[in-house]
């Protein structure tokens, strides 16, 4: 199973309660630093909808993801 931690975590914070906020940073990008090709975006799309669906269903309580369980 291919994990996208970042859309995990990020889901995770939201379904625990915590606020989330964006501090913006000036970058510069030369085409080398940043390629991804078409499959492995794909890859990572379907990856985003599958975490942003478990969310929906963990919230609606008709799924229990282990990465939804709530911290003790």
């Amino acid at each position: 199973m291919i994990l996208f931690f970042d859309n995990q975590v990020l889901a995770q914070f939201i379904f625990n309660g915590y606020e989330i906020g964006e501090i913006s940073c000036p970058a510069s990008y030369f085409p080398e630093a940043s390629s991804i090709n078409f499959i492995r975006s794909v890859k990572y799309g379907f990856g985003v909808l599958h975490t942003s669906i478990s969310y929906r269903l963990n919230k609606m309580k008709l799924l229990r993801s282990e990465i939804f369980n709530k911290p003790t």
